[in-house]
């Protein structure tokens, strides 16, 4: 956390900096600039020494310069007005022969980011992306980008993106790489840097001239060029197929995903492709940390949905290994699950059960999991996967017996003639099973197929016994429907512990849910028994066919994923934490008064401000508008946010904009109702410090995402004043949609 540094220390170090003996000595000045840079990294203000930081940046020694340049652009920000005063210093060192030092320098005066020293800058920007020496135009071209958000107009200018476009054919490879990221960077809003059929040919004959990260990036840009002849393509993955047999798994990685680009129209070449990629992965997977075996064993993974049957041969090597961290080995299960065929499922099966008895319960725990799973995808494996579960349930240990119930439960629904051989087993799982999930599906297991067993009923009756004392809703639950399900079967035994247990439910028991299943039960025994019979047991036996959502095959890859944090994380996942993100970027610009794309939804200081917002903003009552004034004051206002609002796509918009309307937020036109997409714009008027400001609003309804856009612009002079209008318009439209939803 940062601290103050003490009034001694300042003076300390300034009387350090301005001693004359000490300035001498070169080794004891470096030690005292170290200091001030050692405090500063502990998070010490050392802001004072300034001035004293300035007049020690005017040397000759590279190291000085290094530790002032560092400190200078520490605190540039919070010393604007004394910046300025370093820019004489650095606008000298752009100008020395040595490249060390005008690099060093261009790169320091980019990184003040002051927008009133811009125009000191711009000069030495351009003579730097022109310099002789390749690390001075590295710089420049990073500069490029530092820049871009100080002064965008300068670096927007055709001039210089004309210049960063001809640099691509740098001599030197790190600054080609450099300007192919600033270039995306630039013209991101047009969709990045463009590379055409000369560019493509000029970075694919340099590919091995790049760094690991070079060809990284450099792979990642061609992806924007698509050949238009077959013969091309083939001569480019000539070019290419070294890189599959680089030693870095980023390379390897990069070069499959652009081989899987330039063949995505060709099938049988990308079959090829993926027989061609299997072993670098599989040495990934062999050789490397257990941190790149685990990425790629996801890509593997995510490949295998649209290839299952790549590693067949080689399943093998996806066996765990002793000194596999957890994760690798469940991620591993994972594979081995979605990889066995029935010719390979034998072997599969068989090393599986071997992980139950592992040291870890979560794998044993997996692996009983993963069993059960091949059972279901496999049919003509449904036998002998059930003779192992049966055979690991013999070890007679809790986590072990818990998870093979939960797998036997899907498998007695999945092969009901298996059943048979499951039954004898439940009466010795009620000493051992005491877990809520596990206990449940024995409960469920008694209710269903109980009824066979000589003792079943007073199975359930030791536990009805001491359903008080039970913590678990989904047992007590499950409880009360087996035993009503063993009464229809065997009502003699099972009436007076029915009665018992749905008086203790109905009168006791203080979970809502129980208690409202204990009367539904009751209720329909006391109308008609043969009406609860048939309510209650239902279809039961009826086979049902399960299937696994992420069972190979049935999913086509986006080739824009691999290779990035999706086949880890899952798509869904992964587009929920970017949204995430994204919107907590928009509340923290929204928060410092600079924000241009919003989330009105921004709770923390709006919270605390509430009470003063309700009585100083109010939304007039009455207000004539014109749509051609509308259409007039939307071209003008430039003060612009965005909320993101989900919203139910059951509900009708016509609703909403009545309810709007009730909140003094008026209706200037809206689509039909069953319009795809569904627009409307909206205006209000709110009154502000004696001041009235105009609001503006398009709302957009995205039925499929279930998500509601409002883009809404203010009649706002200064920012200050917007920001209460985002909060207060932002709560008025939040909840009036959230109420209709």
């Amino acid at each position: 956390m940062p601290f103050f540094a003490g009034n001694d220390t300042i003076k300390e170090l300034r009387t350090a900096l301005a001693d004359p003996a000490v300035q001498a000595d070169k080794n004891r000045y470096r030690q005292v600039l170290r200091r001030v840079v050692s405090l500063m990294t502990d998070g010490a203000d050392m802001s004072p020494l300034f001035p004293d930081i300035i007049k020690a940046s005017a040397t000759s020694d590279l190291v000085q310069k290094k530790l002032t340049y560092l400190y200078i652009c520490n605190y540039a920000a919070v010393q604007q007005d004394l910046a300025l005063l370093a820019v004489n210093t650095l606008q000298k060192d752009c100008l020395e022969p040595n490249p060390m030092v005008r690099g060093l320098a261009l790169r320091t005066m980019c990184s003040l980011r002051i927008p009133s020293l811009v125009e000191y800058i711009q000069m030495p920007l351009k003579k730097g992306l022109q310099d002789s020496s390749a690390y001075v135009r590295r710089n420049a071209v990073n500069g490029c980008a530092k820049m871009l958000h100080v002064a965008p107009e300068i670096i927007q200018d055709a001039g210089v993106i004309n210049q960063l476009y001809g640099m691509i054919r740098d001599k030197d490879p790190i600054v080609v790489v450099n300007c192919l990221q600033v270039l995306e960077e630039i013209l991101q809003a047009e969709g990045g840097v463009v590379v055409n059929k000369n560019i493509a040919h000029y970075l694919l004959n340099r590919v091995q001239d790049f760094s690991e990260w070079g060809q990284c990036q450099v792979l990642h840009f061609l992806l924007k060029y698509k050949p238009s002849e077959e013969e091309e393509t083939f001569d480019i993955m000539n070019i290419v197929d070294v890189c599959l047999k680089h030693s870095n798994s980023g390379v390897i990685m990069a070069a499959l995903k652009y081989f899987l680009f330039l063949t995505q129209d060709m099938p049988q070449i990308q079959e090829q492709v993926y027989n061609r990629a299997k072993s670098p992965l599989l040495n990934i997977i062999t050789s490397g940390g257990p941190e790149l075996s685990y990425v790629a064993l996801c890509h593997i993974q995510y490949i295998l949905k649209t290839s299952p049957g790549l590693f067949n041969k080689d399943f093998k090597k996806f066996f765990c290994r002793y000194n596999d961290p957890l994760y690798v080995k469940t991620k591993k299960l994972q594979v081995l699950t979605e990889m066995a065929t029935d010719g390979t499922e034998n072997d599969i099966v068989e090393e599986l059960s071997m992980y139950c008895t592992d040291v870890s319960n979560d794998l044993a725990t997996a692996s009983i999991q993963a069993i059960g799973k091949i059972a279901r995808r496999l049919p003509t494996s449904a036998s002998h996967c059930v003779g192992t579960l049966l055979k690991i349930h013999g070890l007679q240990q809790e986590h072990i017996t818990s998870a093979v119930l939960m797998a036997l439960k899907d498998l007695v629904l999945l092969y009901p003639d298996i059943v048979s051989k499951v039954t004898p087993l439940l009466p010795n799982c009620v000493d051992l099973v005491q877990e809520g999930p596990a206990k449940a599906t024995l409960v469920w297991m008694m209710g269903q197929y109980g009824h066979t067993l000589p003792n079943g009923p007073y199975i359930l009756e030791d536990m009805i016994e001491n359903v008080a004392s039970e913590i678990s809703v989904q047992v007590k639950l499950e409880l009360l429907t087996a035993t009503a399900k063993m009464f229809f079967n065997r009502p003699a035994e099972c009436q007076d512990m029915l009665g018992r247990l749905l008086e203790y439910c109905i009168d006791e028991d203080t979970n809502m849910a129980v208690r409202d299943r204990a009367l539904m039960y009751y209720r329909l025994l006391h109308t008609d028994v043969q009406q609860a019979r048939r309510v209650i047991l239902g279809a039961a036996n009826r086979p049902v066919q399960i299937q696994d959502s992420d069972a190979p095959g049935q999913e086509v890859i986006n080739l824009k994923d691999l290779n990035t944090l999706v086949p880890i994380y899952g798509r869904r996942r992964w587009d929920v934490m970017v949204e995430e993100r994204r919107r907590k970027e928009d509340q923290t610009k929204l928060t410092n008064g600079t924000s241009d794309n919003t989330d009105m939804g921004a709770k923390g200081g709006e919270e605390d401000n509430l009470e003063t917002l309700e009585e100083t903003i109010y939304l007039v009552s009455h207000y004539n508008l014109t749509p051609q004034e509308f259409e007039t004051k939307w071209e003008q206002l430039d003060c612009v946010t965005t909320v993101h609002l989900d919203y139910d796509p059951t509900h009708s918009p016509n609703g909403l904009l009545q309810k709007l309307e009730g909140a003094h937020i008026f209706t200037m036109a809206s689509s039909p109702e069953d319009a795809t997409p569904w627009k409307a714009f909206l205006f209000a008027v709110a009154e502000l410090k004696e001041q009235t400001h105009l609001m503006l609003v398009e709302l957009c309804l995205d039925r499929m995402a279930a998500t509601m856009q409002a883009t809404c612009k203010f009649d706002a002079d200064q920012m200050e004043d917007a920001v209460p209008l985002i909060s207060q318009f932002g709560r008025v439209l939040r909840g009036t949609i959230t109420s209709s939803s």
